[in-house]
């Protein structure tokens, strides 16, 4: 008997949001995951954000072999053009797919608009829900009566409420047939508002917090800082720490109920809890989930967990790539677990630029432009890869500089030993050449529909755009 399958994809959370990953708040269900399931110690995403690290774990393909990235929209008019030509055009195999034609039942629900309808997102799957978060609307006096008594009662959120309960409908109405269901989270996500009662400050301090953090989400503030043209106010780095790290309690407390919806269900489930990448939260200076290619948005937590079907246990030590999550749910469709280790030759991790991730507005070019270019990072207006190989990390920019991190001694990156260790560096240049000619390959593809209406209003909101 084929069992269910479900893909519980937390956005932008990063290892450390957990406490299994040495998260500094208890997080009682996914450590419970990890006891009982296989817990991933260092797992590797593909890419530093949402469009092509989601793409990698559909596709099992690096980003620069399957082109879903920020190479493939455009920026018009400080807004995104949708990806769904290049999801919708990818040729290779797409997991919803091929678990649909394995007899599978598909079901789908996101709460982030890159990966939605809109994004090209709902290939492969027979049902697919766009769960934007609505608190917003409707606009004016009442809207704000409504948005501040919802916030009162511990009712806001960033949709996974709302998953949460079409699940529940999806279980309670399921048929015979296995179940694929794939769920992405965005309660880490920015802007960092946890409801009650995991909201870090006390209710008449919510005013003075947002001031302080600019609500953590518009998208020239991140930028700013990220380009080094403006530094955060004081105070601000513990603000949003605070507020991201009980994101991720609340986070954890869904993550539970969706286990114990399997659970009710007494349908044989495996399950998949991981991110797509992390965040920066002050490290290095950075913000946001852009112009690094740092652990704080590589390392990210797995765990493989089940209720009434047999998988493996145990920790996991080595790190593994985030590629091999579609094989291993093929697997356990086929009745074939496979490993979800990497190839021995390095794990790849690729990022195509701010510019290209973000756009860069005209005012933030400016001051780039006026101030000082050697304190900006490479990473703002140029694309660059991660090599992981054991403990040992090597970054390149291309046509720009190298660093290579031993992060069993120096976790924050810190110390570049690129001068120091010159054998250990040229042992990763084959791979940087590789990924200059995969790039020089990369699919392309034509530019989709202009963000507009509730798209840009939700972009918007997760500070993408003004």
């Amino acid at each position: 008997m084929q069992p269910d399958l479900l893909f519980l994809l937390c956005d932008t959370a990063r290892a450390d949001a957990f406490q299994p990953w040495g998260g500094r708040l208890e997080t009682p269900e996914m450590s419970r995951l990890c006891r009982e399931g296989a817990f991933y110690a260092e797992a590797v995403a593909q890419a530093p954000w949402t469009l092509p690290s989601t793409a990698s774990m559909f596709t099992g393909k690096l980003p620069t072999e399957h082109g879903i990235t920020g190479d493939c929209f455009r920026w018009d008019g400080g807004r995104p053009t949708s990806p769904a030509e290049a999801v919708r055009g990818y040729s290779g195999a797409w997991l919803p797919e091929s678990l649909r034609e394995r007899g599978y039942r598909t079901w789908g629900a996101s709460c982030n608009t890159w990966i939605s309808g809109w994004g090209g997102f709902d290939r492969g799957f027979d049902q697919f829900l766009d769960l934007r978060d609505r608190t917003r609307l409707p606009k004016g006096k009442f809207g704000t009566v409504l948005r501040r008594a919802r916030r009162m009662y511990g009712r806001v959120d960033r949709g996974g409420r709302r998953a949460l309960e079409a699940f529940a409908r999806e279980l309670r109405d399921a048929g015979r047939a296995p179940l694929f269901a794939f769920l992405n989270l965005m309660e880490t996500h920015a802007p960092y508002d946890p409801p009650r009662p995991f909201y870090p400050f006390r209710f008449w301090e919510r005013a003075r917090t947002r001031r302080l953090s600019g609500g953590t989400t518009k998208a020239r503030r991140f930028l700013s800082y990220n380009a080094r043209v403006a530094e955060p106010p004081p105070d601000y780095v513990r603000t949003v720490r605070s507020l991201y790290y009980h994101a991720a309690r609340y986070e954890d407390w869904l993550l539970g109920r969706f286990v114990r919806l399997v659970e009710r269900s007494g349908r044989p489930t495996a399950i998949v809890v991981v991110a797509d990448h992390g965040e920066n939260l002050g490290e290095q200076g950075l913000f946001n989930h852009n112009s690094s290619l740092g652990q704080t948005l590589l390392h990210v937590p797995l765990v493989v967990g089940s209720r009434g079907v047999e998988v493996p246990a145990g920790r996991v030590d080595d790190p593994v790539p985030l590629l091999g999550l579609a094989d291993w749910l093929r697997g356990m469709a086929d009745g074939e677990p496979v490993s979800l280790g990497g190839n021995g030759r390095g794990i790849v991790s690729e990022y195509e630029s701010t510019i290209r991730h973000n756009g860069i507005p005209a005012d933030i070019q400016g001051r780039i432009e006026s101030g000082d270019p050697s304190r900006v990072p490479p990473l703002v207006f140029h694309p660059g890869v991660a090599v992981r190989r054991g403990d040992l990390k090597y970054i390149a920019v291309e046509d720009g500089p190298e660093a290579l991190y031993d992060l069993g001694s120096d976790p924050g990156e810190t110390r570049n030993l690129i001068g120091e260790r010159p054998a250990d560096a040229a042992d990763f240049r084959a791979q940087r050449d590789e990924w200059v000619r995969r790039r020089a390959l990369q699919p392309q593809y034509a530019a989709g529909d202009r963000a507009e209406g509730e798209i840009a209003d939700h972009l918007r909101a997760l500070g993408y755009i003004e």
